[in-house]
């Protein structure tokens, strides 16, 4: 059995898809070998790919793969990015922006594919980031932990029928 995520009107699966984006966003952001080290979130910065799983709120589970690229800006408080992530019954596109004051993070994501858009927030603590996405009718929470060559990405959606995401990632290149 898959998980049908493809249908807009159903918030919290895709939902948790998106945060799962933003926080792989938010996670790809480690330098390339010989990159310098420019702000908070140097750890995450480059390429990444890699795959995980879906969990629905019954026990089902679904294999998805994803990549990932994220960039630095604004002298390295800021990150930009762009995760997809697919599986035989799911597509997610993901563009985000995220700035540093700090530990503190806010920004903004939008899902291509279904024209959806929210808010970032949560801190950075060196390897780890947590925090949540909000946007109509839905919020997950978010955490990210990486080494700098891989990623640990889990997202948990408040309501509906995903329970969690999880995506294990690893630097291209």
């Amino acid at each position: 059995m898959t998980l049908d995520v493809s249908s807009p009107a159903r918030p919290p699966l895709w939902a948790a898809l998106v945060f799962a984006a933003a926080v792989g966003g938010a996670a790809g952001l480690w330098p390339g070998p010989g990159a310098a080290a420019t702000g908070p979130f140097e750890p995450f910065v480059g390429a990444w790919v890699g795959g995980g799983q879906i969990i629905g709120s019954n026990g089902v589970r679904e294999r998805i793969r994803c990549r990932a690229n994220e960039d630095e800006s604004a002298q390295g408080a800021a990150l930009s990015q762009s995760i997809v992530c697919a599986s035989a019954s799911f597509r997610l596109d993901i563009r985000s922006y995220a700035q540093a004051s700090g530990r503190n993070v806010q920004g903004y994501w939008q899902e291509e594919t279904r024209n959806v858009s929210g808010q970032l927030t949560g801190s950075l603590d060196d390897d780890r980031f947590v925090g949540a996405v909000t946007g109509a009718g839905f919020t997950a929470r978010i955490s990210l932990w990486s080494n700098g060559r891989r990623q640990a990405v889990s997202i948990q959606p408040s309501a509906g029928d995903i329970a969690d995401v999880q995506i294990e990632l690893e630097r291209r290149g």
